[in-house]
């Protein structure tokens, strides 16, 4: 993957390069890691997961003038890797097929994550729950009848390793992240999952038709990522913004198989549909577009290549997001 920004290194700073790298006594495999990212990488990542809408129905949509005009990379050819919701969040962090067939909250996803690995070589992470009522709750949702925060779309709380140990602490209620943003304490790596009535999903407590749901949502990002770019992170350092759909939510809506894949097929992880992923990058102008094929495990291959952690995506998954100037993979068509 070409890292956004920049330009591309002369021969005499590769071979500099390549030197200090044997200088430091790096493994040949920890050399091919980070080759693959050779300019400057990000210092912070936040992913925002919005629910159930498939790219059909944000792309260009009016009722979403926020998101449709904030300035990044938009992917036409990005899917989700399951139905229902549950194993899209997971899958985003590292759980690997087979993933949980349910949205049951009580799920508890053994092995390693994003979020445990960021810890074990000294990075932060945070995620910002809405309406989580305090620290770490393990609820399966607040309040416990109509609740609007559910547990299901909480993936620090799903993966064992990380609701026993000490990154439960780092879950808060989405109040925190404005603090956080103001003091400039923004984690190396946030995730950030709106509320049932925000996340354009809906629930009984939200009482909202399907266009009400989106312009609710469309409303969420265009305040939290206007503020997210107002912060000193986002001005002074590298820092990248991803807008994801966990899935397309109804068969009938998902888009039909993907637009081409590359050849040889290095995914059939698409059974969730099309949905839209965003990437601002706080370092490079948006306006770019990328066709090529990617799903979830395209994102967090990108996230642990960057943080210049141990690939924690399924054998064969291991291909991260590449920008439209980069070009594709040979495509094949389906």
């Amino acid at each position: 993957m070409r890292r956004p920004g920049g330009t591309a290194p002369t021969v005499q700073s590769v071979f500099l390069f390549l030197f200090a790298l044997f200088f430091l006594g790096l493994s040949p495999g920890g050399v091919a890691r980070v080759l693959a990212n050779p300019l400057s990488p990000a210092d912070h990542a936040i992913v925002i997961v919005m629910e159930n809408k498939s790219y059909r129905e944000i792309a260009g949509n009016p009722d979403l003038p926020s998101f449709n005009g904030f300035s990044g990379e938009r992917f036409t050819n990005y899917w989700s890797v399951a139905h229902p919701s549950l194993p899209n969040y997971i899958a985003l962090l590292g759980a690997h097929p087979p993933l949980p067939g349910s949205d049951d909250p009580r799920v508890r996803v053994p092995g390693d994550s994003l979020p445990q690995e960021m810890e074990r070589h000294g990075l932060s992470v945070a995620a910002y729950m809405q309406g989580l009522p305090g620290d770490g709750y393990g609820g399966p949702s607040f309040p416990r009848v109509f609740g609007r925060y559910v547990e299901k779309h909480d993936p620090f709380l799903l993966f064992s390793n990380l609701r026993k140990g000490p990154v439960r602490g780092s879950v808060h209620p989405l109040s925190r992240l404005a603090d956080d943003l103001s003091f400039d304490r923004l984690p190396a790596f946030s995730f950030i999952a709106p509320d049932l009535c925000h996340d354009m999903h809906g629930a009984f407590a939200c009482h909202m038709s399907r266009k009400n749901l989106i312009k609710k949502g469309d409303r969420f990002l265009s305040e939290w990522i206007p503020r997210i770019e107002r912060s000193r992170a986002f001005r002074k350092s590298r820092l990248w913004i991803f807008v994801v759909w966990d899935e397309s939510g109804h068969r009938a809506s998902w888009g039909g198989p993907p637009l081409s894949l590359p050849d040889p097929v290095p995914s059939r992880m698409h059974a969730g549909g099309r949905v839209a992923l965003l990437w601002i990058d706080s370092r490079r102008p948006g306006g770019l577009v990328s066709p090529c094929f990617a799903n979830h495990y395209s994102l967090l291959e990108t996230l642990t290549e960057n943080f210049r952690l141990p690939s924690l995506t399924p054998p064969g998954e291991a291909v991260p997001l590449r920008d439209g100037e980069d070009g594709c993979p040979e495509k094949k068509n389906q």
